[in-house]
């Protein structure tokens, strides 16, 4: 009995292993591309960090490389990205444009109003603060960028080359052509940040509101403390106003028991020039009646004048008291408006001071 492969078996294995060669063939291109795309991404999105990062710190946009060596050439605008700046591996071959101002230190865009007090304390340099504010307002400007007609902060564009050769790397790039971000066509990944994307990916929009919130409570509490100061000596007027009321009134019930010892000494006399009409004579009689009446309506009056001097004392010594509790009170408010307005501006201040770093 024969033993082996038959010649329809030998025809079937050979198909099989045609079939197979063919979708390795195939397939294995289409796999490397994926591939490399996802590398192309990851490397991307590395850059994109590395790029918040550098601004983070330095308040600015890294220039371009422009001899390939990995360090950034001052006034280039446009060539390759500075991955020894970085910190991103030399090997990475990225194209890399920006806008040329974004590249300069920032002017002093953003400056918090503080009160007087703590003005000089603010930053006396631009920082990242005023990056962003740079960054909005190009956003509101839609300034584009040269090569690509569209308003981007930044532009990165892969090289697509598989060991990152600089030469490889150079020949996939066209000046003239630049792939737009999202453009299926191209063999290479690309991406772009618009200046308000980018503001928002450093968190510009809440650090400017935070620190321009703190400005307006650090000019709020001033004004406050402000008006609490006048309050504060104002009450302290009126503490005087009260005390020259205590001695008007200690001087009016002084005066009234004067008044009430004539009144006694003038009915005294009276009695006198009755007691001297004695025995009886009509003129001197008369004389003492009438000085008795004057007298005793003297006695009345100083009476009335006492009690009211003594209200008068009594009232002048409860607006002391009053006096003094609100005079404490405005003083004890004025403490807790200072410690606000001197927390609020040192805010500010820590805020404008800090830029982008946390």
């Amino acid at each position: 009995m024969q033993q082996g492969w038959s010649l329809v078996e030998l025809a079937v294995g050979l198909v099989i292993a045609a079939l197979l060669t063919v979708l390795l063939v195939t397939l294995l291109p289409l796999g490397n591309q994926v591939i490399d795309q996802d590398r192309q991404q990851r490397e991307l999105a590395q850059a994109e960090q590395a790029l918040l990062g550098y601004v983070r710190a330095h308040a600015r946009m890294p220039s371009a490389d422009a001899d390939g060596d990995g360090r950034a050439d001052g006034g280039n605008s446009s060539g390759w990205l500075p991955v020894q700046d970085l910190g991103l591996p030399p090997r990475m071959r990225i194209r890399y444009q920006v806008q040329p101002h974004l590249a300069l230190p920032p002017s002093d865009l953003f400056r918090p109003l503080v009160s007087p007090d703590f003005d000089s304390q603010l930053a006396t340099s631009a920082n990242g603060l005023d990056f962003c504010m740079r960054l909005l307002l190009d956003q509101r400007g839609n300034i584009p960028m040269a090569g690509l007609g569209m308003p981007v902060a930044f532009y990165l564009a892969h090289s697509g080359s598989r060991g990152h050769d600089l030469t490889q790397g150079a020949g996939t790039w066209d000046p003239a052509a630049q792939p737009l971000p999202g453009d299926g066509t191209s063999q290479v990944l690309t991406s772009a940040a618009g200046p308000g994307e980018f503001a928002s990916r450093l968190a510009c929009p809440d650090l400017i509101a935070r620190a321009q919130g703190s400005a307006q409570a650090a000019l709020a509490s001033w004004s406050a403390m402000r008006m609490t100061d006048f309050n504060s000596r104002f009450r302290s007027f009126d503490m005087k106003i009260a005390e020259l009321t205590l001695d008007q009134a200690q001087t009016g019930l002084a005066f009234a028991a004067v008044g009430l010892a004539m009144a006694i000494a003038d009915e005294a006399i009276a009695i006198t020039l009755t007691a001297a009409g004695w025995p009886p004579e009509g003129f001197a009689i008369g004389v003492g009646i009438a000085e008795n009446v004057v007298a005793l309506a003297s006695i009345g009056f100083s009476a009335y004048q006492v009690k009211l001097a003594n209200d008068d004392l009594a009232s002048a010594r409860e607006g002391i008291s009053q006096a003094e509790k609100v005079k404490k009170d405005v003083g004890i408010y004025l403490e807790k408006v200072e410690a606000l307005h001197t927390n609020a501006n040192r805010k500010a201040v820590t805020l404008d001071n800090a830029g982008l770093l946390p």
